[in-house]
């Protein structure tokens, strides 16, 4: 039995993160917001950072989930 996380990459994983950040700049909201603001916005930018300075430290992390 393989985990959903097997098939994870970095490219997919900062896919969903370019998704979560565009979504919410475009006004839209998710299950996790708060009023005081929502925690995916912080890790999807944390990721697109990531991918946009260490590409090879991003597929590091990856890998270790």
């Amino acid at each position: 039995m393989t985990r959903m996380v097997d098939d994870l990459d970095a490219g997919s994983v900062a896919a969903v993160a370019s998704l979560v950040v565009t979504s919410h700049a475009a006004g839209h909201t998710c299950w996790r917001c708060t009023p005081a603001g929502c925690e995916e916005v912080t890790w999807a930018r944390e990721v697109l950072t990531l991918a946009d300075t260490d590409w090879a430290a991003l597929e590091r992390l990856v890998a270790t989930w």
